[in-house]
């Protein structure tokens, strides 16, 4: 994996000229850059263009070809609009010259306004109730013939120097079954993330990314271990509702309305411990199954 350090440090791109910035891959056990570093990376890098005063309240995004973890991924930030009240930036990632990520991402003045949200869901288990799932990994890898250092891999499961996550029925991320299109899970970053609030807008979108795509996989009786599945995030948005400081306690609510012709829709909310919905999140994947693995 990678040191709390190395994290942090591959988060906040590297400024190389105006308007140009540079990101290293993070190795996470997966044959492609994680989507979410490429989200966050995007964002950290929009932010650092714009003034102080402006925070994100929407980002929304396409993947367009998969990152290469053996080169930096350059990105480009066009300022398109600067107005009274908002600023649009518009940011491409490449590698060898091709874009392989286009996001649009819109900026506003804080303003008071009439404010409804939609409660925290019910039925919810407390993380105070629930084990970190990087010390459940061996005993839920061993569910489906995994080591621990597998399952850690295939669930994105960091150490708790820079991440702990804790997840209501953790197992069903990884048994195949035809389980309801909805779940989630607790996380918290380390406190030594830092006040910046640029850290903690670009770590959420960060975060967004993880088992969000595979939420429309589970009413069905397949998974990735089980099947040959083509999955990939095709598209992702973000809305941001308020400050953001993932180093307290957050639940990561996530459904899957429908999935049809090789597609799955999913969305997820971000709720405080206290139950604010700070974020939104959606995303369409791909989930195109070819075939059984062999056993």
């Amino acid at each position: 994996m990678f040191t709390r350090d190395e994290f942090l440090q591959k988060m906040h791109v590297e400024e190389i000229d105006t308007l140009l910035f540079r990101g290293e891959a993070l190795e996470m056990g997966l044959p492609r850059v994680f989507g979410g570093q490429v989200v966050g990376q995007a964002l950290n890098a929009a932010v650092r263009t714009v003034e102080l005063d402006r925070k994100p309240h929407s980002l929304h995004s396409y993947f367009l070809r998969p990152g290469d973890l053996s080169r930096p991924i350059i990105y480009e930030v066009d300022p398109i609009r600067n107005g009274r009240s908002f600023s649009t930036r518009r940011v491409v990632g490449k590698q060898r010259g091709e874009a392989i990520f286009n996001a649009s991402i819109s900026f506003q003045i804080v303003e008071d306004g009439y404010s409804h949200q939609f409660e925290f869901p019910e039925n919810i288990q407390h993380y105070s109730e629930l084990e970190n799932d990087f010390d459940r990994a061996a005993d839920v890898g061993a569910i489906m013939g995994l080591s621990e250092a597998d399952f850690r891999s295939y669930y994105l499961t960091f150490g708790t120097d820079i991440l702990e996550m804790r997840t209501p029925g953790l197992e069903t991320s990884i048994l195949p079954g035809e389980f309801e299109p909805k779940h989630g899970f607790w996380f918290k970053f380390n406190d030594e993330i830092g006040d910046d609030p640029i850290t903690h807008r670009t770590l959420l979108a960060f975060i967004s990314d993880k088992a969000l795509m595979s939420t429309a996989i589970r009413p069905h009786p397949v998974n990735f271990r089980t099947h040959k599945i083509i999955g990939a995030s095709l598209d992702h948005a973000m809305w941001f509702h308020e400050e953001i400081r993932v180093n307290q306690w957050i639940y990561y609510h996530l459904d899957s309305p429908r999935s049809a012709r090789s597609r799955g829709f999913n969305r997820g909310s971000f709720y405080t411990e206290d139950g604010r919905l700070i974020c939104s999140t959606a995303q369409e994947g791909l989930m195109r199954v070819v075939g059984e693995r062999e056993t």
